[in-house]
Order: structure tokens, then sequence, then C-alpha cells
């Protein structure tokens, strides 16, 4: 991971490192197990966290608006470290994922359901809002590990196919897929759609501003501060004319707990008013992440200043 630009744009932040350090973790993984590659890891989180400055003044300032809304006492120097290893972990808990390691005992769902394919059960497709608070991958992989139903990824990574390639070495039958994409074409669009069609799912993150197009953004209240999303997840999903639903899986000791909601049967964007319309969308998924955040923000993983708007 590179510090480079990380005050402007998370896109910015070099990936390639990550890439090849999950691929280190995972050879590690499978032959020495969980306890040896968190030995070993610890040292490097410890390294991040004294190096990059600005990774770590981001989470500061993250935690500080976490303190400012539940009126207690300001983050210190190392609190922010507590993030870092957690992330640290939830590289791991990829790889358990991944693996089909994590256990169904382990997943805990709300009222009667016993999968997220409980919220789709005609199979007519569905879009999924996720964000990076939280383990993301846990939902991806048991979305799809002993599953018949493909779930589509959309992801802003150059790695997408590596990454595939990674995930399918351990676990080939996974209908898992990662499909890089730096910006919503009529192409992807229709792509999607044929997914939809067929009953699969499409995932995509909608907590950070976009990758390409960066003034292309809807402001809504995060934290009692005005926070810059991405307009494309609500343009996508207005095109894809699917139920969306938000969607987090937090860490909870050894086990994990899927929270979810229902954004909208079908999101709708009249076309001279896309942008108010969607600010009203925006602003219904940033309460529900916020309340989400205030309850886990250990497990806050956006190491980039969050509020930064892209005019400043």
């Amino acid at each position: 991971m590179s510090e480079k630009n990380i005050n402007n744009h998370w896109a910015d932040i070099e990936e390639t490192g990550f890439f090849w350090g999950l691929k280190i973790l995972a050879f590690i993984y499978n032959v020495a197990g969980r306890r040896a590659c968190l030995i070993v890891m610890f040292p490097i989180l410890l390294v991040f966290y004294l190096s990059l400055t600005s990774a770590r003044s981001a989470v500061r300032e993250f935690l500080n608006q976490i303190s400012i809304n539940k009126g207690s006492k300001s983050p210190g120097y190392w609190s922010g470290f507590r993030n870092f290893i957690a992330f640290g972990s939830a590289a791991l808990d990829k790889l358990s994922a991944w693996n089909g390691d994590i256990k169904p005992s382990q997943i805990s769902f709300p009222g009667n359901m016993t999968s997220l394919f409980d919220l789709d059960p005609e199979k007519k497709g569905a879009v999924l809002f996720v964000s990076h608070l939280g383990n993301v991958e846990v939902i991806r992989a048991m979305a799809s590990v002993k599953q018949v139903r493909p779930v589509n990824v959309l992801v802003h990574t150059k790695h997408a196919t590596r990454f595939n390639s990674l995930m399918e070495r351990f676990n080939a039958k996974s209908q898992l897929k990662l499909i890089e994409v730096t910006e919503i074409t009529p192409d992807v669009a229709m792509q999607l759609k044929e997914c939809i069609s067929r009953g699969e799912w499409v995932v995509i993150a909608a907590d950070r501003p976009p990758v390409s197009e960066r003034e292309n953004i809807v402001l809504a209240p995060f934290l009692g501060r005005p926070a810059p999303f991405a307009l494309g997840p609500y343009v996508l999903a207005h095109i894809l004319e699917a139920p969306v639903y938000m969607v987090a899986a937090l860490r909870r000791g050894s086990k994990f707990e899927i929270r979810w909601s229902k954004l909208g049967e079908k999101i709708s964007l009249p076309r001279k008013k896309r942008r108010e319309a969607a600010e009203i969308w925006a602003a219904k998924y940033a309460k529900w992440l916020e309340a989400l955040a205030l309850e886990h923000p250990n497990q806050w993983y956006n190491f980039f200043h969050f509020w930064t708007q892209p005019q400043d």
C-alpha cells in the first residue's frame, strides 16, 4: 500500500502490494493456519500504522466523528490501530470465507433466515449495496459457497482477474465472480441487466466516491457532516429495475452477524430530477450505514479522508 494521494481519493492508493500480500497470506494460511498469519501480520500492521500518516489521520478523523456523535472521549494516537488490526483479521476472514472454513453456525441472520438468498426466494434477481464497514467478503462468499446462484461483484481493482484466479484456487465451485469496472457504461449495464434477468445478484460498494468522473457524486449527511457518495450505484439500480438491499457482515467474537435492510423495491430516478432523487436514496443509505458505524467503529476500513469532497 502506498500513501500516494491518499488524502485526495481512495482509488489513488496503490493496490498491487495488497494483492501480493494477500497471496502470501494465502500461502501461509494453507501451510500453517490462521494463528501463524496473525503472528506474521502484527508487525507489518504496526509498521503501516506508524508510517502511513494520512491513513492513520483519516481513521482518527472518523473515530473523532464517532466520539462527537456518542459524546465520548476523543480518540488518542493509538485508537486507530484497532482498525488496522481488525483490517488484518478481516483479510484472513476473506481467505476463510473463500476456503469454506466459516461454518454456518458462525453466521447469524435476523429472524428465521438461514441464508441471504432468503431475501430473493423466487430468484428474480437483486442488487446488494455493501460497504467497507465489516467484512463484505463474508457476504460474497457465503452467498456463493454451496449455492448454485451466481453472485456478480463490481470492483474497481485492476487485479480482478487475479483475484478470481486466487479465489478459484480456494474454492473451484464458488459462484462468485468479480467484474472490474471503473464506470457504468451502456455495455456494462446491459451485461448486468442480463444477470438480473437470470435471477443472479449484483453486488456494488456504495460507500465511496466514484473512480472516474469524480465530481459525479451526491452528498449525504454522515455522522454530522456532508459526505460524498457515488451517484453510480443509484443510477445502476434504476437501470436494473431490481429490488435493492443494504447488507453488512459484522464480526462479533468468532461469529458474524449479517445485517440487512431493504432500501427499495425499485429505485426510480426521474430524468429531470435524477440527482435530487438520488440524494434522497443516498441519505437513506447513509443513515443506515451511520447506525452500524456507531455500533462497530473499529470495523471501519475506509483508510482515506471520508468527508473530503472533489472540489477540496
